[in-house]
């Protein structure tokens, strides 16, 4: 479920676009609209299954980046308007298929069609300016069989639309550093992180028991009108505490039709409220990030050849299928050398785990005397054994993926992708399990 925290999101965008509008160059601007066009196995679940997280994602990135392509386009000599238009678009479009809603609830049912749950994105129906959103359509008998056979996934599903959000942001902020496509998408950025903050805060809060009590009556004893979960971090802190506890254990819906679906703060023991109110606080970290005031990059010299280069840094947090994990992230970038470094913190109940990633984004190879961009991805990792809240035993893991990029004009380009993972949680990999996925996509750069 999304909860909308727009009037401090509203009010914080108005603000620091107005003060940075007018340092935006009006320029044509550039970005790389990527599409992946097949991701397997995840497209061939139940015959065919779509989106997958990778292409739910980079269809809302499109859909933005286009929409303020355009808006910088049509207002390339009048910054307040520029501004003002992409404040609207953000916020508007967060209730339209492709949006930022929209994205969350579909990264909830990737994970729910990986194991099998059918589902209903309500975005599709267009609710206008509604505080909650749901998943729905969403059989009891599913979610008993996931909480049975695949706890882990349980946790991960109440916890991928924030997860969803965080991602969209890091894959803006790459593209801004590494592309350095122009296109003003730091409304979105806001946007993002401040409903993550505020969605968790709200979790934590009394204010959760009121909005859940509400939703309940208003459903009925239509099951088929419920949303999967509830207030999404209520839920997550639950599970996470009870990986053994049935299902049905929750009790049965007021209506007397069903199990109560929904966690209101007041059903968390204070351990798990206090542990609840730990990350709330904890995803303030988001906002420990230059890109948030549209600054992209800074200068430095390169300590090992002693040149020019650029670089950047923030922090994220993200809730898991184990407890959280915090990363701090590095950007760098030299002539056509663009690394990234992350460091990571998992984190479950009483232990933390290490992991590290490298990435190299398009750099240049010889194929066979053709010179193609490629990326190539590798990350390491300690996180919990099996993915349990309450073990001190960690888990060796890895991942490593490698994406060929193929041009066919200056404007456009095909690419294939392997990425293989072991055991382990990785943001936007929908896979707890080891599993090797292939994409295929297109991409168009304009200028």
């Amino acid at each position: 479920m999304r909860s909308s925290f727009f009037t401090l999101v509203i009010l914080c965008n108005l603000i620091s676009n107005y003060v940075l509008a007018e340092e935006q160059s009006v320029q044509q601007p550039s970005l790389i609209l990527e599409l992946p066009l097949a991701d397997y196995p995840f497209n061939g679940i139940d015959g065919y299954t779509a989106p997958s997280m990778q292409q739910s994602l980079n269809i809302t990135k499109n859909f933005y980046q286009y929409g303020h392509y355009k808006f910088d386009e049509w207002y390339a000599d009048d910054p307040t308007g520029r501004m003002l238009s992409i404040v609207a678009f953000d916020v508007i479009t967060t209730w339209l298929p492709f949006g930022d809603a929209w994205l969350h609830e579909e990264w909830h049912r990737a994970v729910m069609s990986h194991r099998n749950v059918d589902s209903y994105n309500e975005v599709y129906d267009l609710p206008l300016f509604a505080d909650t959103i749901s998943v729905k359509d969403v059989r009891d008998e599913d979610l008993v069989r996931l909480k049975a056979d695949h706890p882990a996934d349980m946790v991960r599903m109440h916890a991928a639309g924030l997860e969803a959000q965080n991602e969209l942001n890091f894959s803006l902020e790459k593209d801004q550093f590494f592309n350095k496509t122009q296109t003003f998408d730091q409304v979105l950025i806001w946007l993002n992180y401040l409903n993550n903050i505020g969605y968790l805060h709200t979790c934590a809060s009394n204010e959760s028991n009121r909005i859940t009590d509400e939703l309940m009556e208003e459903e009925g004893q239509d099951i088929s009108e419920r949303d999967f979960t509830g207030l999404d971090c209520n839920a997550w802190v639950y599970d996470l505490f009870r990986p053994d506890e049935p299902y049905a254990a929750r009790g049965v819906h007021p209506s007397g039709v069903g199990i109560r679906r929904y966690i209101k703060y007041a059903d968390l023991t204070t351990e798990e409220q206090d542990y609840l109110e730990t990350n709330a606080r904890l995803s303030f970290l988001n906002l420990v990030n230059p890109f948030l005031l549209n600054q992209r990059s800074f200068l430095g010299t390169n300590p090992f050849n002693d040149k020019p280069m650029q670089w950047n840094a923030s922090l994220r947090h993200h809730l898991t299928s184990f407890g959280y994990s915090i990363e701090a992230n590095l950007f760098l970038k030299q002539d056509t050398t663009n690394i990234m470094l992350i460091w990571r913190n998992y984190f479950n109940k009483d232990h933390h785990f290490p992991g590290l990633e490298l990435a190299l984004y398009r750099l240049p190879v010889n194929f066979f005397g053709a010179r193609l961009p490629v990326t190539v991805r590798a990350a390491i990792w300690q996180q919990p054994k099996d993915q349990l809240f309450t073990t001190s035993e960690s888990e060796q893991g890895g991942l490593a993926g490698i994406k060929l990029h193929i041009p066919w004009t200056r404007q456009m380009e095909s690419y294939f992708e392997v990425e293989t993972k072991s055991h382990g949680w990785v943001a936007g990999n929908v896979y707890l399990e080891p599993e090797t996925s292939y994409r295929f996509g297109i991409a168009a750069h304009l200028f």
